[in-house]
């Protein structure tokens, strides 16, 4: 499985990342450089392999950026969900350790608060404008030189549990091979049983914070795929976007078929699924009158699993 370095040296203009309603497109070489910028940026705070950041971003190009600059240059990093308090945000950074974060303009009325009440957190950075206490995220990785560091290594997400059992658990995956061009199995697993390849175009329809959706598209970059990433579901908004890109997975929660099944029939079969190999859904149980129609409709493309 090729690293998106490599991917950027053989295909550099092939899309990496599309956003589903900006239509904005991130290029395999514009997101290897993007990452080493990163890397750059953390290396020159002092952050090192092991070191942890959080980050509370909504569905963004930047979110995969972050995301992989830190996956080549050692960082733990723990994405935050968007509708989290603050007390409930601040707990899980000190519980993880984080020793920068990275918010979002349209999440500031959250991020804001935690400035400068979380003493291990020394760099506060902001995306798509700033608020006080915040640098600007673009222009301290503009800055930075888009050359890789001297001592890259893989990093690895490590996100945290719903709570409903008390405080929310951060989940650690174990420890991330040092090697950037190592693919963890179970993404080679995932790979060979869903048939993804550098082929594949992927929609992306859920936050990103999430662990199947962010996996998912690590595991898509990391094969040399395209993935098109919804800012927010939209039902109808999803069927346009797998007739326009010509999606071949996809990867769902059953509310979501249960809202596309809502819509009208006029509005369901003016668009042309068949470009669909595979539709994996996961999270929650799904109803068995909600699957089967949703087999009638895409064929027996569905696939569930049970994860824990």
């Amino acid at each position: 499985m090729p690293h998106i370095s490599v991917t950027a040296a053989a295909t550099p203009d092939k899309p990496a990342i599309i956003m589903g309603n900006s239509g904005d497109v991130v290029t395999y070489r514009e997101l290897d450089e993007r990452s080493n910028q990163i890397a750059q940026l953390f290396r020159s705070l002092g952050l090192k392999r092991g070191d942890h950041i959080g980050m509370m971003i909504e569905n963004d190009r930047q979110f995969m950026e972050i995301d992989q600059g830190a996956l080549r240059s050692g960082i733990v990093f723990t994405p935050v969900s968007t509708h989290l308090r603050k007390e409930e945000t601040k707990y899980i950074l000190e519980n993880c350790g984080a020793k920068l974060f990275i918010g979002s303009k349209k999440l500031a009325a959250v991020a804001g608060e935690l400035v400068g009440d979380i003493p291990a957190i020394k760099h506060f950075y902001m995306i798509n404008g700033v608020e006080p206490g915040f640098e600007s995220w673009e222009e301290a990785v503009d800055a930075m030189p888009a050359t890789p560091i001297a001592d890259e290594s893989a990093g690895v997400p490590m996100l945290y549990s719903s709570g409903t059992t008390g405080q929310p658990k951060g989940v650690k995956l174990g420890t991330a091979p040092e090697d950037i061009h190592e693919v963890p199995p179970q993404l080679s697993a995932f790979a060979a049983a869903f048939g993804i390849d550098e082929n594949t175009t992927y929609l992306s329809p859920a936050p990103l914070y999430h662990a199947a959706p962010l996996h998912y598209n690590n595991l898509m970059l990391s094969l040399a795929a395209t993935t098109v990433i919804m800012e927010k579901f939209d039902a109808e908004r999803a069927l346009q976007l797998i007739q326009e890109h010509k999606a071949t997975h996809s990867q769902w929660v059953p509310i979501m078929f249960i809202r596309m099944l809502k819509l009208p029939e006029e509005i369901r079969s003016k668009y042309d699924v068949s470009s669909l190999k595979v539709a994996i859904h996961a999270a929650a149980p799904c109803p068995i009158d909600v699957k089967q129609q949703m087999i009638e409709w895409w064929g027996p493309i569905i696939f569930e699993y049970y994860a824990g």
